[in-house]
């Protein structure tokens, strides 16, 4: 791993051009040494056989005592003679006194010899094998330096004059030797330098490195130590390194505090917000969107990342036409306003973003506004137009006879009494608005109090023909209510159903005590039901869910559920309704066994 690594290429780089530079100059230091070394020497050793050679031509006589002397004098500079008569054989005069057991005939071959002693003058270089006692080989190459000359006494040729010597290995060997333990220091320690260099090259490459990756993990912070005592192009470097890092820091940090700000804008929004790619998968919502959301949720199926049907057509029509939409939809009673844009980047649609509103409470309001105006218009106009025409009647003295005389004041009452009964149940309702309700807890029987509302709606019911049923359990306690507003609770809802249930249908009452005791009234239908866009309004005033029922087919204000639930919020319970088109209508009423009014209970 370490060559991968810019430190491992550039110390391999280094060291191998090095040593390929001193690899290369050792040899030539060793080849010009040697050369050098090796031509003085044989130089030398040939000028000094010149110089014997004429010495002795000019000796005379005493040649003898001249050659001698030679051969004691040479013997001390490590050069050795050997003088050769005519046949080619040592002179028993001409070998120097102490000369070594170095095979030189190995070097000179006999042919040389005869063109020696033919005038020629010859130097030779070679390798002999020596024995050598000191050494644990036998024998030792040695090199041999030989420079032969023809002897000559008197203008003619008497023998051939042989001067040799070894060359000093030692002094050689040395220099080669210094040469290459200098070019393995010089490797070694540019080793050291080379990864000293490198390290200090790379260790700031190294370190923005890890920067680099702690950035990567979201460390933002994370910044280059720079030398600045070394002001060069990796110090330059580090310095655009941390300045880049801090620019993306501080643009990071504005990036957080944007979307922390959008986010909260989002939390605190009233209208919903979604956020869908252009596949339709939602990438963003707030709480409200979320709420949104969970209402499409069918029996614990998740839906988080994917669009209810009716948004999903939106958002196709947005996709497709790539323009704003808009649209209403409803689910489980409330009323959405939802409205697409498509997002951009560039020219393409990248996604959409939905706001969607939550109108059931405008629109709740604006139907209660039409049906108050409707209802009280209808309510009034029926027994006032009925009163100014039998009092017109009166006036004009169309009945004739007493008794249809009577029927009219009697028509006119019965309308003044409609009159003054809405009025009454208006003033009742606006007084329970403002929580001035009056209860007057007593302790009771529940299944006397219930018997009495079945056993007054039996006639009824049975001129109706609809079949009136009791399901009421037997451990009920005896409970802290009033009795009055009870009934008045039960007559209502009982009363409701009984006129919205066909002939040949039943109404049933049901009653039982909870495991938190508390006691669960419902009355159970098998009429016509209410459509599910009109089960939030129910309890709304003046709200009726059959649009074109009549007076005569109702007979009702549309006040008493409204009037219903108030009186069971007075006295701390709840009340709700389930219902089906076409299966019936289930109105539930939960109240606590003591009704706490912070009034004293008396006893019936």
């Amino acid at each position: 791993m370490i060559l991968r690594s810019v430190v491992g290429k550039l110390w391999a780089t280094i060291i191998i051009l090095v040593s390929l530079v001193l690899t290369l100059l050792s040899l030539f230091l060793t080849e010009q040494v040697e050369r050098a070394y090796g031509r003085d020497q044989q130089k030398s050793l040939s000028h000094l056989a010149d110089e014997i050679q004429s010495r002795l031509n000019r000796s005379g006589p005493d040649h003898t005592q001249y050659l001698n002397h030679v051969l004691k004098v040479s013997e001390m500079f490590n050069t050795y003679i050997v003088v050769l008569d005519r046949s080619g054989t040592v002179s028993p005069i001409g070998v120097s006194p102490h000369v070594p057991n170095i095979p030189w005939q190995d070097v000179i071959s006999q042919d040389q010899i005869r063109r020696v002693l033919a005038g020629e003058k010859i130097s030779i270089q070679g390798k002999v094998a020596m024995k050598d006692e000191s050494s644990v080989l036998p024998f030792t190459r040695t090199d041999v330096l030989l420079v032969a000359v023809p002897y000559i006494q008197g203008g003619k040729t008497e023998g051939a004059i042989v001067l040799y010597q070894t060359r000093d290995e030692l002094t050689e060997a040395d220099i080669k030797r210094s040469i290459l333990y200098s070019a393995l220091i010089s490797i070694g320690l540019t080793t050291i330098f080379a990864f000293f260099l490198s390290s200090r090259i790379s260790q700031p490459l190294i370190q923005m490195k890890r920067a680099a990756e702690k950035m990567a993990r979201g460390e933002f912070s994370t910044r280059v130590p720079v030398r600045y005592h070394e002001r060069d192009e990796i110090a330059d470097l580090a310095t655009t390194f941390n300045r880049m890092a801090g620019q993306l820091e501080d643009l990071i940090h504005q990036l957080s505090q944007e979307k922390e700000q959008l986010f909260s804008i989002l939390r605190g929004m009233s209208d919903g917000v979604l956020t869908m790619n252009r596949y339709g998968k939602i990438i963003l919502s707030n709480p409200v969107a979320d709420r949104f959301l969970d209402l499409y949720r069918d029996h614990g199926e998740e839906r988080k990342n994917r669009l209810p049907e009716p948004i999903q057509e939106l958002f196709n029509r947005v996709i497709e036409e790539d323009r704003e939409q808009a649209g209403d939809v409803t689910v489980q009673g409330h009323t959405w306003v939802v409205a697409m844009s498509p997002l951009y980047s560039g020219e393409q649609v990248r996604g959409v973003v939905a706001v969607l509103r939550d109108v059931t409470e405008e629109r709740r309001l604006d139907k209660l506004r039409k049906d108050f105006v409707a209802n009280v218009s209808h309510e009034l106009r029926t027994p006032l137009a009925m009163l100014q025409g039998y009092s017109e009647a009166l006036m004009d003295d169309i009945a004739e006879t007493p008794e249809e005389r009577r029927e009219i004041a009697q028509v006119i009452n019965e309308e003044s009494r409609r009159m003054s009964r809405l009025v009454n149940e208006l003033l009742d309702l606006a007084r329970m608005e403002a929580g001035h309700v009056r209860i007057k807890p007593v302790r009771k029987s529940p299944h006397e109090l219930l018997g009495w509302v079945l056993r007054k709606f039996h006639g009824l019911a049975k001129e109706q023909n609809i079949e009136l049923n009791s399901q009421i359990a037997d451990d009920l306690p005896e409970v802290v209510w009033d009795p009055d507003r009870i009934e008045q609770v039960l007559t209502n809802l009982i009363d409701n159903a009984i006129r919205h249930t066909p002939a040949g249908g039943t109404v049933t009452l049901r009653a039982r005590l909870t495991e938190e005791h508390r006691v669960v009234l419902e009355v159970q239908d098998t009429g016509s039901g209410i459509p599910e866009e009109d089960l939030p309004f129910v309890f709304e005033r003046f709200y009726k869910a059959d649009k074109a029922r009549t007076r005569g087919q109702s007979g009702g204000t549309g006040l008493g559920l409204s009037i219903v639930r108030h009186l069971v919020q007075a006295h701390g319970g709840r009340v709700s309704v389930r219902s089906r088109q076409g299966e019936g209508t289930v109105f539930t009423v939960e109240l606590p066994v003591h009704a706490d009014t912070g009034q004293e209970e008396s006893r019936a």
